[in-house]
């Protein structure tokens, strides 16, 4: 008990001498940022967003009560909140060079691992090395032409299975993103009559990668000294809880890749982007790294948040189903009769369609408060002091529900973005800023747009019993658990639906070592 206690306070006097050195280190004649006041040494650790509360809404009232920009400090780290677009457009665009980097997170970063993955990394040569490599694949028309010849053949598997089993919309819904972006970047082909290994594999991955990414969520991010602390500790599981998740993650890394390797050792790999990867860099260890995690950025950035924005537009279309008359009159304009489904070269005739997407970003996003920034230099707004190395928070749900923005925020309607009086395009915000700038948007949006109109084109959508609309927290947020009825437009339509399916390459996959 002595020893333990000893290392505890040995500790925690180190960590009081990093903190008032980093508040020496920080200071400046300028103020901060308005903010709540708080404790000594541990400054504002009480006012960080409860559990079970809705991030993007918690920091909301720090506009209401301090302004546009407002700040806390915890343990000598500063947290700048954005409660303006402008203010966002002004740091975090115009000012780039300074705002490309990327906060260092103890539990997620260091204990995980997720520091390796592309969208996490600091701003770094290293980081620049694995976004080349990703918009080498997802830039091109060439790649995007068959990215769309992916998206249309799953897109049709998974309104089938919608038809026969719409109960289980959600599952759907993850098993048409996994096989889209499995496909796409390890020309993996999924299992259709079952659960897939790979895609179960995956979806743990990205979840545990939402749970462990939120600011301030982890004690041991507040005080990093904990990590230190023997396991048998009391209160130190989350060395455990971070423990199992790098395993995931490893495993999510190494797996698929050898999967590759050896279809292409085998000569039988089909196109894919880590296959053209491996093909144009070679295989020596720094370009193996370079393969791996960036085929696990590009399906992390396509995964879970295209599930999350196709949960928002079926929630959005069970609560607003007069959208769907204006949708499908478009549509069947296009389409013809007898029916058939839409394709991507009929997306530029589709501009309700578009603007049904737009408002589904709009309405509510997959990362409310997007991705954290950092500044790599001290920098001064609008009279106010940003110190090096702070955390910088963009509230893009409250920049998207602006009544001064958007008339009627809270109500679903497309129409918004229509007509020589368009609302701002949500896209400015929604996918990131300045060299963070998502890479793999257009792809995001051209999946979203052949998945949507081709749900429209043959189902109708209708909300059962009453419906709240309410969202879980985290890095990446979705619509709490509801339930919908999906039913075939006419007979002509179901015939439209029916298609085929396939066993996939899952035995293949458990069989590969790695």
């Amino acid at each position: 008990m002595v020893l333990l206690v000893s290392i505890a306070v040995f500790l925690l006097a180190i960590t009081v001498l990093h903190i008032l050195t980093k508040l020496w280190l920080n200071r400046s004649v300028l103020p901060l940022p308005p903010g709540p006041r708080g404790l000594p040494i541990l400054g504002n650790v009480s006012d960080m967003p409860k559990p079970g509360v809705l991030e993007c809404h918690h920091w909301f009232e720090h506009r209401k009560k301090y302004g546009p920009i407002s700040s806390v400090t915890i343990m000598g780290q500063t947290i700048v909140i954005i409660n303006d677009a402008t203010i966002a457009l002004d740091l975090l665009r115009s000012r780039s060079a300074i705002y490309s980097s990327r906060p260092s997170l103890t539990f997620s970063g260091e204990m995980v691992g997720w520091r390796h993955v592309t969208a996490m990394m600091p701003y770094s040569d290293t980081w620049k090395i694995h976004r080349r490599n990703i918009k080498k694949i997802t830039s091109t028309a060439t790649s995007l032409a068959e990215f769309d010849r992916i998206q249309e053949t799953e897109t049709a598997h998974f309104l089938v299975n919608l038809f026969e089993a719409p109960e289980r919309l959600l599952d759907h819904i993850r098993h048409e993103t996994g096989c889209v972006i499995l496909k796409i970047v390890y020309g993996y082909d999924t299992r259709r009559d079952k659960r897939d290994p790979l895609v179960d594999m995956a979806e743990t991955t990205v979840a545990q990668f939402a749970e462990a990414s939120v600011p301030g969520t982890w004690a041991v991010d507040t005080f990093p000294f904990l990590k230190y602390l023997p396991d048998w500790v009391p209160g130190t599981d989350f060395k455990k809880t971070a423990q199992a998740m790098s395993d995931q993650l490893i495993q999510c890394v190494n797996q698929p890749y050898a999967f590759v390797k050896q279809r292409m050792h085998e000569e039988r790999q089909t196109l894919s982007f880590l296959s053209q990867s491996i093909a144009t860099i070679g295989t020596d260890a720094n370009a193996e790294f370079v393969h791996k995690w960036t085929a696990l950025a590009l399906y992390l950035g396509g995964a879970d948040t295209t599930v999350s924005a196709l949960s928002i537009f079926f929630l959005a279309m069970s609560l607003f189903p007069s959208i769907q008359v204006a949708a499908q009159s478009e549509l069947d304009a296009v389409l013809g009769v007898p029916p058939r489904l839409p394709t991507a070269e009929d997306l530029p005739h589709f501009p309700y369609i578009e603007a049904v997407v737009k408002e589904t970003f709009r309405w509510h996003q997959v990362a409310p408060m997007g991705l954290p920034h950092t500044n790599i230099s001290s920098d001064t707004y609008s009279d106010y002091h940003i110190p090096q190395g702070s955390i910088i928070l963009a509230n893009i749900w409250a920049f998207m529900h602006d009544p001064s923005t958007y008339r009627d925020p809270f109500i679903f309607r497309p129409e918004r973005f229509l007509g020589p009086e368009a609302e701002l395009d949500p896209r400015g915000h929604v996918f990131g800023y300045g060299r963070r700038i998502c890479p793999g948007k257009y792809m995001a949006e051209r999946a979203l747009k052949i998945t949507i109109a081709s749900t429209l084109a043959v189902f109708s959508i209708e909300k059962e019993g009453e419906m709240e609309t309410t969202f879980c927290p985290g890095l990446l947020s979705h619509p709490s658990p509801f339930k919908c009825s999906i039913r075939a437009r006419s007979g002509v339509h179901e015939e439209v639906v029916r298609g085929g399916d396939g066993s996939g390459d899952a035995e293949e996959l458990e069989g590969v070592r790695w």
